[in-house]
């Protein structure tokens, strides 16, 4: 036993002292290092780390909650340049187990990582007072907002909003205090063109959100009078059937520039009437005219005509 164990206890020291001045000259220089680092002129820095609040689904928080905490430092100058430099993981304050009420939560200095020889000086704020509220629901309706002028010569024919009201989400208090909510402020200057497109809304204010689909948004805008007229414009229907009408083709009253009108590819000139989805029957039916941008429609004679699906 003691021969082996002799054996063993020679090779560690072999081992230990394999390149032992190597070793010894790497420890050395960096405990000067470490001592150069530490013992360097101190330096003040603030860091921003981002805020996350994680709560059940069925509460959310209505307090005014910074989206930063500051925390102001003190330590070596080349260490203070590593911290500002690291992404930091943003600071999770999990209260997934909280109900309704009000909630403190202090921060700290293992708020963040720091190396040895720093030190925090202020945490801005120091701590948070959270009130969590349940989420409640409920439909309100939708107003559309625009700004600017059309063009001259042309005006909102309708404008509509389908459905007309939606159904938002968030906290109790927050959601009790919306009366309706606007679209986002739709620019009519310079639009000669229809617009028909998912309403985009403004609930950012009211810290709110939807529950559902955003509503669609269709504004039809035309010229107010017309200077040339296009005959003779043919009649297609939408649908999964058979049908047939009296009249085969239509006219369009326009206003367009005579260049428009020289250039006019007659293929993006069609009438449209639209019963996708309708069952077999008579149907009285508005028709719709497709133009080129640079054209505008004003009139179609006839607006409406009858249509029998079989």
């Amino acid at each position: 036993m003691i021969p082996s164990f002799r054996k063993t206890f020679n090779r560690l020291i072999d081992v230990a002292t394999f390149n032992g001045l190597t070793k010894l000259i790497s420890i050395g220089v960096a405990i000067v290092l470490w001592v150069v680092v530490l013992g360097s002129r101190s330096t003040e820095v603030a860091k921003e780390i981002p805020l996350e609040i994680q709560t059940a689904d069925d509460v959310a928080p209505v307090s005014e909650l910074p989206d930063r905490i500051t925390f102001r430092m003190i330590g070596p100058k080349a260490f203070m340049r590593t911290i500002l430099d690291r992404r930091e993981i943003p600071i999770r304050v999990n209260l997934t187990g909280a109900k309704s009420g009000l909630i403190q939560y202090r921060f700290a200095a293992d708020n963040i990582k720091l190396p040895i020889g720093v030190k925090i000086i202020s945490i801005v704020p120091p701590g948070i007072t959270v009130m969590l509220e349940p989420i409640r629901s409920r439909s309100v309706p939708v107003r559309v907002e625009t700004r600017g002028i059309l063009p001259k010569g042309y005006q909102v024919i309708k404008s509509e909003l389908i459905p007309s009201s939606v159904r938002i989400k968030g906290s109790k208090s927050r959601v009790s205090a919306v009366t309706e909510v606007t679209t986002m402020p739709i620019d009519l200057t310079d639009q000669k063109q229809s617009i028909q497109a998912p309403a985009q809304l403004d609930l950012v204010r009211w810290g709110v959100e939807l529950d559902e689909a955003a509503p669609l948004l269709r504004m039809e805008i035309r010229p107010t009078v017309a200077n040339f007229r296009i005959k003779n414009v043919g009649i297609r229907v939408l649908s999964e059937l058979r049908s047939t009408f009296a009249e085969k083709s239509v006219t369009a009253m326009v206003m367009a520039s005579s260049e428009a009108l020289k250039n006019l590819d007659q293929r993006l000139v069609f009438a449209e009437i639209d019963l996708r989805g309708k069952t077999k029957g008579k149907y009285k039916s508005e028709i719709q005219v497709r133009l080129p941008p640079d054209i505008g429609l004003v009139k179609v004679i006839p607006e409406m005509i009858d249509v029998t699906l079989y």
